[in-house]
């Protein structure tokens, strides 16, 4: 085995992972594009130049959903920027009937679907179907030369779509949302408990974590667990609960292999993928 076996094609960086917003930059250094951009757009800006990287640098943002901690700075992003969106039909539809969002630019849409790639600043880009109690939501798929980055998150189980997608990429950003003692043991009405539970809810640790160790191989370079609840869950949790399943399942990680549990409020380190 190669010390070279994960070279690197691009970068990626989490602005932020969690119910306070999401917003995640994949780029080469000098143009990119973003997954969400759920969190306030002046702080986006600032997060993104503290990579080096200018807004006018974003070629898009990709859409999963239309929950506002996705959709946050699409007003900013559209009036000022005139940024294309990518999303699908029902998320755009959602998108729109947020009053959150009720200022987005209606031109800067770009329908996409979950039978077509689309390109971004050089990425190849493909929508799978999640499980989400949001309209038409959605994963991503994206591509550089032989690279694979996966992002699934809210979800309530991974169906075979987002499964067939995770499998095979270099990077997994997969939601490790809450454990499960912590959600029923705490200060959430026992509704919106269900609703987390729920398989059009949110995934928890160990479910992640099983998944993670039964569909792990060595060219799996970066394990990323993304949005972690404030309420429900820590980092050390979340990475307790996949390394128990990795040792459980004999499981023995690469040793250049990347896992991390992604900060909530703050922006990651830059990753080269």
């Amino acid at each position: 085995m190669t010390d070279n076996l994960f070279t690197d094609t691009f970068e990626f960086c989490s602005l932020g992972s969690g119910s306070s917003g999401n917003s995640y930059y994949i780029g080469n250094g000098t143009m990119g594009f973003l997954i969400d951009a759920g969190i306030n757009g002046q702080h986006l800006k600032r997060n993104l130049q503290s990579i080096g990287i200018q807004i006018e640098m974003i070629k898009g943002v990709v859409i999963t959903h239309d929950h506002i901690d996705h959709i946050r700075a699409l007003n900013a992003m559209t009036r000022i920027y005139n940024m294309p969106i990518y999303a699908t039909f029902g998320t755009w539809r959602g998108i729109l009937n947020n009053r959150f969002a009720g200022n987005v630019e209606h031109s800067c849409h770009e329908l996409i679907d979950t039978k077509e790639d689309f390109s971004i600043a050089g990425f190849t880009i493909r929508a799978f179907p999640v499980s989400h109690d949001a309209q038409e939501p959605v994963g991503f798929h994206v591509t550089k030369g032989n690279k694979t980055l996966t992002l699934a998150t809210d979800i309530g189980t991974i169906g075979e779509p987002a499964a067939h997608f995770l499998r095979k990429a270099n990077v997994v950003i997969l939601e490790s949302n809450y454990d499960e003692e912590m959600l029923i043991n705490g200060r959430y009405t026992k509704e919106l408990k269900n609703r987390i539970l729920g398989e059009k809810g949110h995934l928890d640790n160990r479910d992640a974590a099983k998944f993670i160790a039964e569909n792990y191989h060595e060219n799996m370079s970066h394990i990323f667990l993304c949005h972690l609840s404030q309420e429900n869950n820590t980092p050390e949790l979340a990475l307790q609960a996949l390394h128990q399943c990795l040792s459980k399942k004999d499981v023995q990680l690469h040793p250049n292999t990347v896992v991390h549990a992604l900060p909530r409020t703050h922006r990651s380190e830059v990753y080269f993928i």
